[in-house]
């Protein structure tokens, strides 16, 4: 993706969370409902994560995606300052404090065993029964996960057993994402 068209996307999310906060419109919102540029109008999947300093914020999105992106990328800033189950509500005074991260993803793949994961290039997407999570590529690397660590974090975090990665039941999927944050 473009480099000018990541800025706006990253400009439309903080707008969007603006919004909420100080009742002001989004104009980049406006301007891209105009130009409807291509690249920012198809239907990936898209996460958006909000981080304070190190500390993660809020941070949801969509393994398969919405047409157009842009609306999708205004949504999602909106759910993560404010629907994110694990965070109470952004504040206005958090809003100056929070850096925005957007993950652009690729269809997911489904994998026949955990070895095929390239850590650091996948995204996983572990399902077991009807328990699914996700970790975005760039989590075990933050993280600082090996693959076996990063498997019992997502077991975990679908809150099954710690070795619910290890039975024949689960299933796999990996995706790739283009990351992009605020400078």
């Amino acid at each position: 993706m473009e480099k000018n068209n990541q800025k706006l996307l990253l400009k439309l999310a903080r707008e969007s969370i603006l919004e909420n906060l100080t009742a002001k419109g989004s104009p980049t919102l406006e301007l891209l409902e105009q130009s409807k540029i291509k690249e920012l109008c198809g239907n990936e999947g898209s996460f958006v994560t909000l981080r304070i300093g190190d500390n993660l914020r809020g941070c949801i999105g969509n393994i398969i995606g919405e047409k157009p992106l842009y609306r999708q990328i205004y949504r999602l800033a909106k759910e993560s300052a404010f629907g994110d189950p694990r965070f109470r509500a952004l504040s206005l005074a958090e809003a100056d404090q929070i850096k925005i991260e957007i993950s652009i993803l690729t269809v997911p793949k489904v994998i026949k065993n955990v070895d095929e994961i390239v850590l650091g290039r996948d995204g996983v997407i572990l399902t077991s029964g009807f328990q699914r999570a996700l970790f975005l590529p760039q989590v075990a690397l933050e993280q600082e996960w090996d693959l076996e660590t990063m498997l019992i974090n997502l077991s975990l975090k679908a809150n099954l057993q710690p070795t619910a990665w290890q039975q024949h039941s689960t299933k796999f999927e990996v995706f790739q994402a283009t990351v992009f944050e605020e400078s």
